[in-house]
């Protein structure tokens, strides 16, 4: 949820959903240059400590860079990279001590500077304090990519400095010029999203669990990258809840179960390309969600692999997330899935 402006903003779901974080990506990257966007931690939403979950943890931020086609969680996909408030740099998920820990009130300057063989050198600022080079990229990592201003959080308002007429927060190093201040030319820009909900699609998922629902979603993302999908799911969700092991698994899945819930109503008012991902095997469901989203491009996919291969996929996914869903569900699921027309209109 952002400001009027569009310069900040806070996760849309803090007090309801507190373990989650949010994301946002500018819209504008860049692949050339000495480029650098400052960042400031606004406040902290205050809220109730969960019962597991430990002081440091009440909110958190992370700032960046990644390429358009990396997940909003940054710090956490191969081209996504961050410097974390815990004082530790973040990339594919790998957590390094680096810098300072920062919190409400801070400000923190991210830059990136390309050579022109394509090397490239992530460095950040703590209230204008070098804090060093946190990441070196070698040509062959970006490989001529862009890479875009990502800020990444939790139980916090942030704000970007965007105002191309405003000084900076904190002088930047030498040479380095403001994302908002370079001309158009020298930018780059994300693909256009749908204008209408006549342009925009969704892609309803249906399937029993560990069926392969998600792994088609990811190719035909991977297939399609100029339709810019946004995958939403309980395992996107889930995903989205950096936390410690003594967080129970229970409050997890609840919590994303309740927010995948609002998440598709917000979607079904915002213009873009989706796929829904979840079971979906009841006509009530399918009817409902595909109403929410009326004047959009639907389209329902099932996936209904053979009874031992779908007991193979269910087997490895439940091996790779230790969830067990039991066997009377199962049975409930398959009866009601075997009873869809693949031909019906629904």
């Amino acid at each position: 949820m952002g400001h009027p402006d569009g310069s900040g903003g806070q996760p849309r779901f803090w007090e309801r959903f507190p373990l989650l974080w949010s994301g946002c990506k500018l819209t504008h990257g860049v692949l050339q240059g000495h480029v650098g966007f400052e960042m400031r931690i606004e406040r902290r939403l205050v809220r109730a400590q969960l019962k597991d979950e430990k002081a440091s943890e009440l909110c958190g931020v992370r700032v960046g860079w990644s390429t358009s086609d990396a997940s909003l969680l940054l710090g956490e996909d191969e081209l996504s990279f961050c410097f974390d408030g815990r004082g530790i740099k973040v990339c594919s998920g790998i957590k390094e001590e680096f810098g300072e820990t920062f919190s409400e009130g801070d400000i923190i300057g991210s830059y990136a500077s390309f050579s022109k063989d394509g090397a490239v050198e992530l460095s950040f600022q703590k209230n204008g304090r070098d804090m060093g080079v946190g990441f070196s990229l070698d040509p062959s990592v970006l490989q001529g990519r862009a890479l875009f201003p990502h800020v990444f959080c939790k139980s916090c308002s942030v704000r970007l400095l965007l105002d191309t007429t405003a000084p900076p927060w904190y002088p930047g190093p030498p040479g380095f010029t403001a994302l908002a201040a370079l001309p158009p030319e020298q930018r780059v820009h994300v693909t256009i999203a749908p204008i209408s909900r006549a342009q925009s699609e969704v892609v309803l998922m249906v399937g029993l669990p560990g069926s392969g629902k998600t792994c088609w979603a990811k190719t035909y993302m991977k297939q399609h990258p100029e339709k810019g999908f946004r995958l939403l799911g309980t395992e996107e969700l889930l995903a989205c809840m950096i936390v410690s092991q003594t967080s129970t698994t229970h409050s997890m899945l609840q919590q994303a179960s309740q927010c995948l819930t609002e998440l598709n109503k917000v979607a079904a008012e915002t213009l873009g390309n989706y796929i829904l991902d979840q079971c979906n095997v009841l006509f009530s469901a399918r009817h409902h969600k595909l109403q929410l989203f009326a004047g959009f491009r639907r389209r329902v996919v099932v996936i209904f692999p053979s009874l031992h291969e779908w007991k193979r996929r269910l087997l490895q996914h439940q091996n790779s997330d230790g969830e067990n869903i039991p066997e009377i569900a199962l049975l409930k699921l398959q009866d009601t899935l075997s009873a869809i027309k693949i031909h019906s209109s629904a």
